[in-house]
């Protein structure tokens, strides 16, 4: 997966303000859309949900997100807020900055929004000292935050102020959007189309999306499929990172899916209750909190855990899995206000101390990725997977195995995206001697020690073998690495220790994957001398699992044709008497009963081909 930078083709704006500050009027003077759709909207005036349109010229779009300003409203408004370039905040100049400008503010800027267009509205309704005192309210409105503003004058009355806004609109330069090769789309509505069926709405924030695609809901965990997509009426083979879509989907009902579902590519994303942050508090919030964590366009309950007094890191306890990312935003409130945010630094739960934990989301805090790992890498004290770089790090892969290398005594296993320190290595060593001290005999293989633990990859495994070697610890016999006195020579003792094994069984051989691991074998290995012993006719493979020797089996033959010749047929049931074996057993001896041509399955039973006649 490799990193690269997308250039968007489209701008989205988050139209934010207080109610009737003239935000959907707005929108219609530029662009003729009222946004005021539902019969409840009409009647009382005000906008309770998003409302989405778009303005044109030439290759440039720009999508707008109308945000509902009521204070009852805010959660509608969060959601339309996430993953917009640019903010035009509107503010009547008759009436001036009210609690919910500056509460939309806060909420833009701890999203992480940085460019604002501030938009004077009603300026007929109000003189020029009215005006300029305003444009001073609001340059102390936006002096704690670090952001970029212009203010822009206007009435729907002044058709040349509208004129100046939208052209300005337009020069707005495009944002840069890093694009890792996972799309993610978080559903802000759902609904059905008689003749369509199930579609969605909402922001691509990552990654491209095509006609006919496979996706993964991450909540539900379900595969969908795209029938088709659109953008502003317009239907789309493929959609770019940074599009409002819309996505007819193929699989599922409109009735299954919510508001803040996530959509991306099955196998990426890893969904945690717990997830790790860094804050940035506005409000006093107590240890053990009940909040509403506000990510993308979902909304859920979590308490917020600190771990450090002056409460810059905590874990969030979310009552569901949060399929989230590195350096995310979220918002918290309560029922009333706004507390705060912040961004995710660990979306996927670890094994780590308290220690541990503040030392690494300190690292992640200041993009320190090479000391995460190396703390990392100690709290994963089997190996550390790297295949979740994007989610963890919001890295590539190829990324992720670049700082790995580098950190000193760190065996990085590329084929399979797994870093071990240097006390793995001994535990792996630890665990060798132990296979050694139960069967001095083991024929040590790296294939062999990744079938006993699936965290050892064999690459890592062939690392440690040789240095064992090396060291005097292991000798190397052929392709094997086994115990100082072991002196036989390898394919002799194969082919003796399994033959006589299955030997040893008689009626009842053990499988072959059961055969290995009593032998400390590789399967590769055992199956190459089980192929041999057939092929020589010592051993007979009566089915995927059982193999039996050619002299026991011809003891069950000579079984199974007595029981015919004294009691005129053969079943489960009378086999059994002779021979209490398992079911297993019993079904394959009389499955290759029924191979010879003078035998006869009818329901179940079988006859000699003499005695029906």
């Amino acid at each position: 997966m490799q990193e690269r930078l997308y250039q968007r083709e489209n701008l989205i704006i988050g139209v934010i303000g207080h109610i009737d500050h003239g935000k959907t009027s707005l929108i219609a003077a530029l662009n003729g859309f009222w946004g005021d759709e539902r019969e409840e909207e009409k009647k009382r005036g005000i906008t309770l949900d998003l409302s989405f349109s778009n303005l044109s010229n030439g290759d440039k779009n720009i999508a707008f997100i109308d945000v509902p300003g009521h204070e009852k409203l805010v959660k509608n408004m969060i959601a339309g807020a996430f993953g917009v370039d640019y903010v035009l905040l509107v503010i009547a100049s008759n009436e001036g900055i009210k609690p919910q400008t500056l509460e939309h503010l806060r909420i833009t800027h701890l999203l992480g929004i940085k460019e604002f267009l501030v938009v004077l509205t009603k300026t007929d309704l109000a003189n020029k000292n009215e005006i300029a005192t305003l444009k001073l309210a609001i340059k102390e409105l936006f002096s704690p935050y670090r952001l970029q503003y212009k203010i822009f004058e206007s009435s729907i009355c002044d058709s040349h102020s509208i004129q100046t806004l939208k052209e300005a609109l337009f020069l707005l330069p495009k944002k840069l959007h890093r694009d890792l090769g996972c799309f993610r789309y978080y559903i802000d509505r759902a609904f059905a189309i008689k003749g369509s069926g199930c579609v969605v709405s909402g922001t691509l924030l990552d990654g491209d999306l095509s006609v006919g695609q496979k996706i993964w809901c991450c909540n539900l965990q379900k595969p969908l499929g795209i029938k088709n997509i659109q953008c502003h009426n317009t239907s789309l083979q493929e959609a770019k990172s940074g599009q409002r879509v819309a996505i007819n989907l193929s699989g599922i009902s409109h009735n299954e899916l919510k508001r803040g579902f996530l959509l991306t590519k099955k196998g990426y994303l890893r969904g945690f209750n717990g997830v790790e942050v860094c804050l940035e508090l506005y409000e006093n919030v107590a240890h053990n909190s009940e909040v509403l964590v506000f990510i993308g366009a979902l909304k859920c309950k979590a308490r917020i855990l600190f771990l450090k007094s002056h409460q810059r890191f905590a874990t969030l306890k979310c009552e569901i899995p949060i399929f989230s990312v590195f350096n995310e935003r979220f918002i918290l409130r309560d029922e009333n206000k706004t507390l705060g945010g912040g961004r995710i630094l660990s979306p996927i739960g670890d094994p780590m101390n308290k220690n541990q934990k503040l030392a690494f989301l300190e690292s992640l805090d200041k993009g320190d990725f090479k000391e995460s790992f190396e703390i990392l890498l100690q709290a994963h004290k089997k190996g550390f997977g790297l295949i979740s770089a994007m989610q963890r790090f919001g890295i590539s892969q190829k990324e992720a195995i670049k700082i790995a290398s580098q950190i000193q005594d760190c065996f990085v296993s590329e084929k399979h995206l797994v870093a071990y320190c240097q006390q793995t290595q001994k535990i792996l060593e630890k665990m060798i001697q132990k296979i050694l001290e139960k069967n001095p005999n083991a024929l040590l293989s790296p294939a062999l020690l990744s079938q006993k633990q699936s965290w050892i990859t064999e690459d890592f495994a062939k690392v440690v073998l040789e240095k064992m070697h090396q060291k005097q610890l292991l000798h190397k016999n052929e392709s094997f690495y086994v115990s100082l006195n072991f002196q036989e020579n390898i394919q002799d003792y194969l082919y003796k220790s399994i033959y006589q094994t299955l030997q040893t069984q008689g009626f009842e051989p053990i499988a072959p994957y059961n055969l290995y691991e009593s032998l400390d074998l590789d399967r590769a290995t055992g199956d190459l001398v089980l192929k041999q012993l057939t092929k020589e006719k010592k051993i007979i493979r009566l089915n995927h699992k059982l193999f039996i020797t050619t002299q026991s089996l011809s003891q069950i033959l000579t079984l199974m044709r007595k029981i015919l010749q004294d009691e005129g047929y053969l079943e489960f049931n009378n086999f059994k008497n002779h021979l209490n074996l398992s079911r297993k057993y019993l079904i394959a001896y009389l499955d290759y009963l029924d191979s010879f041509g003078d035998i006869i399955n009818k329901e179940g039973r079988r006859f000699k081909k003499d005695q029906l006649c």
